[in-house]
């Protein structure tokens, strides 16, 4: 599957946001495409009076030379940087570099605009504009990423993230987080990816950003999709889009139309993938984006491909393989020759598809060429990366250790005064006061309140033995029933498949690998929810709470179960507030959500829908799955939690289960301090609701930075 075309803040975004501070002199030069005159320009800077021009003529000439004659084009430098700073131009001088290289990047000449932002930061370094050397940082590290340089791009990301923290500026560190986040996803690396798109998120959340918002909601639909959670990454998309269309950005909702395209080519909905690329080629001819445009046309190639429609591959292909020829994507360019190698082959066309094959060979001898040693080095980058932030956080931890000993102690040793004081007091009181009757006499009765405590405890154990005894036996007598009859089904559809083989037909024996599979997955279902309800009885399931983001948990726990959604056409929406954390145990947590959600599953019918909700009150977090399925009578309601009553319901697409999952439930919800109770209608659908804890942030001083 190709690549997700994900939507860059600083490509996308940031243009539209940059001021330019040219001189009239200067704006017909700046053009990266132009091969200008240098003979005429020399003559032109001995004529000149006016220092200022002088300064802009020898920088044309040093970028004539920046790449062919580098001493010459030093030289030029020099003379620039030497008139700059005998008229006290250096704060222009260094704005005239950087939109140099701004105009380089946006005609794709990376070298030379890499070599004007360089110059810059000199300049801006010796001003101390440290907000500028590090957005021009930034900008640097950007550049290296389109000329696949990503040890060099971490590099200077690394070094514009510093300085932003340094000076305390949201803006500039949630764009590095973005950048850093869009490494490791190239990488493939999503796990990190979503961490740094969720802190650059969280970021922009905070200051009200709908731009920078939108584009993490881009980058961590890009990041959930590539790691296979298609509806995740689609829920993001249109997220993302909705804000877009708010700022009417263009160019934002183009690229989330095709994004979403992609992922529907990988549910194999091919219709539905055409009309997102449709709408998304509308607005990218419309502003010209030829990186867009590139990537739609190499979308619409593989769905041809896929349908077989080798002409429309070849059109679609020949068509992206111009673009991308024109934006200099070599990786573009090398599944457009693959497209086209296929599609003659498969006419027939063998001369064709030859010259192709090697075309792209070529091309793929060029980027291994040039990838292979620095993905060796942006891998040892990104690795110190993280051992700096696991560096820090063991600090963090052993601070964190060391002060609560010292409180600890500090407790004990008040404590140990204190109760020496006071055992003295009581001691002298005993002394003077009790005589030997009196002892003997409360002997006496501390001994028969021990043996009445004794028989209370022996009473209370008899009766939680009978509970016990009796919850093993229906313990046991679930395992017998429900285990009983998808074992049997498998064992008697396999030895009807391996006796009589080769009297059934393909149609049979797939219909009975099918009833061998589901009754796999029932008995594998029924075994998971037993262990862990029986670990949960005898003590062994420990509760170890933590903090835990509500949104990013359910997303996980959805992506689990989207398979049965999908093959129900089911929708789940998702509408947990993005700011809630809680105070949870993740295991249990985890069963609690997956018991529900594939509950409601398993009750909704075809085409239905299926919505997820938050709500905080009094200090606990409500959280419902509610469902428009067969709902329920009130008298099931009340015997839904209670293992003495059997509830095996038969669901909308004659699903199966024991009943031990809402079980399961209220043990766990139980454990939080919670409660757990449904509301429900019979044939409108139900709403199973429970609480827990929500998590109370406690004021510490270390510092939580994951990047010095």
């Amino acid at each position: 599957m190709l690549e997700t075309y994900f939507c860059d803040p600083k490509k996308y975004l940031m243009k539209n946001c940059l001021t330019f501070l040219f001189f009239l002199v200067f704006i017909g030069f700046t053009n990266a495409q132009e091969t200008p005159d240098v003979k005429s320009l020399k003559e032109a800077i001995q004529k000149e009076k006016v220092d200022s021009v002088k300064i802009d003529l020898s920088l044309k000439i040093y970028n004539s030379f920046a790449l062919t004659e580098k001493d010459s084009s030093i030289h030029y430098f020099n003379k620039a940087l030497s008139i700059a700073n005998k008229i006290s131009y250096k704060p222009q001088f260094a704005e005239k570099l950087f939109n140099l290289g701004v105009n380089f990047e946006r005609s794709n000449n990376y070298e030379r605009a890499i070599s004007n932002f360089q110059n810059a930061v000199l300049i801006y370094e010796e001003l101390g504009n440290l907000n500028k050397v590090a957005k021009t940082n930034n900008y640097i590290g950007y550049c290296y990423i389109n000329l696949y340089a990503e040890d060099k791009a971490i590099e200077y990301y690394l070094k514009s993230l510093k300085i932003y923290k340094e000076l305390n500026d949201d803006n500039g560190i949630a764009m590095n987080y973005n950048d850093i986040g869009n490494l490791y996803y190239e990488h493939e690396n999503y796990s990190n990816a979503k961490k740094y798109f969720q802190d650059a998120l969280t970021i922009y959340e905070k200051l009200k950003d709908k731009s920078g918002i939108a584009s993490c909601y881009t980058n961590l639909g890009n990041a959930f999709s590539d790691d296979g959670k298609l509806l995740i990454g689609i829920d993001y998309y249109k997220q993302s889009i909705i804000i877009y269309e708010e700022l009417k950005d263009q160019s934002g909702i183009a690229t989330n139309y095709n994004n979403l395209g992609d992922n529907y080519i990988r549910l194999k909905e091919f219709k539905e993938a055409q009309d997102y690329f449709s709408k998304s080629l509308i607005i990218a001819e419309k502003i010209e984006d030829k990186d867009l445009l590139a990537v739609i046309y190499l979308n619409l190639a593989d769905i041809y491909e896929q349908e077989n429609n080798h002409n429309k591959v070849i059109s679609a292909a020949k068509t992206s393989l111009d673009y991308a020829q024109q934006i200099g994507k070599l990786d573009y360019e090398l599944i457009n020759l693959r497209f086209l190698a296929n599609a003659y082959e498969a006419k027939g066309d063998t001369r064709a598809a030859l010259d192709y094959f090697k075309l792209h060979d070529a091309i793929k001898d060029r980027l291994l060429g040039t990838d292979k040693n620095k993905k060796v080095q942006l891998f040892n980058a990104l690795n110190e990366l993280e051992k700096t932030y696991y560096t820090i956080t063991d600090l963090s931890n052993k601070n964190e250790i060391a002060q609560l000993k010292y409180e600890t102690e500090k407790k004990i040793s008040y404590f140990l005064i204190i109760s020496i004081v006071v055992f003295g007091f009581f001691l002298i009181l005993i002394i003077h006061q009790q005589s030997a009757k009196k002892k003997a006499f409360n002997l006496l009765e501390f001994r028969n309140y021990q043996i009445n405590r004794m028989n209370d405890e022996i009473q209370v154990q008899r009766d939680d033995l009978k509970q016990m005894n009796k919850t093993k036996d229906k313990f046991f007598s679930i395992i017998a029933h429900d285990l009983k009859n998808p074992f049997n089904s498998i064992k008697g559809f396999t030895e009807l498949m391996i006796e009589n083989n080769t009297d059934y037909d393909e149609e049979k024996r797939l219909k009975f690998l099918k009833i061998i599979k589901d009754s796999t997955n029932k008995a594998s279902t029924l075994l998971n929810n037993l262990l862990i309800w029986a670990n949960s009885q005898s003590g062994n399931l420990n509760y170890t709470p933590q903090k835990i983001e509500l949104v990013r948990h359910v997303l996980d726990v959805v992506s689990l179960l989207e398979i049965q959604a999908i093959k129900k056409e089911i929708e789940i929406y998702n509408n947990i507030d993005h700011n809630i954390s809680v105070k949870a145990d993740v295991n249990m947590l985890n069963t609690i959500l997956r018991n529900l959600i594939s509950n409601a599953i398993k009750f909704t019918k075809p085409k239905g829908e299926i919505k997820i909700l938050s709500n905080i009150t009094n200090g606990m977090v409500e959280i419902s799955v509610k469902d428009n399925g067969v709902g329920m009578l009130e008298e099931d309601i009340e015997n839904l939690f209670s293992i003495d009553v059997k509830n095996t319901n038969i669901g909308t697409a004659n699903e199966q289960g024991s009943g031990l999952g809402l079980i399961l439930c209220k043990d766990f919800v139980e454990r939080h301090g919670g409660k757990i109770w449904v509301n429900s209608v019979k044939d409108q659908g139900s709403e199973f609701v429970f609480t827990i804890p929500v998590w109370i942030e406690e004021p510490e001083n270390i510092d939580s930075d994951i990047i010095a």
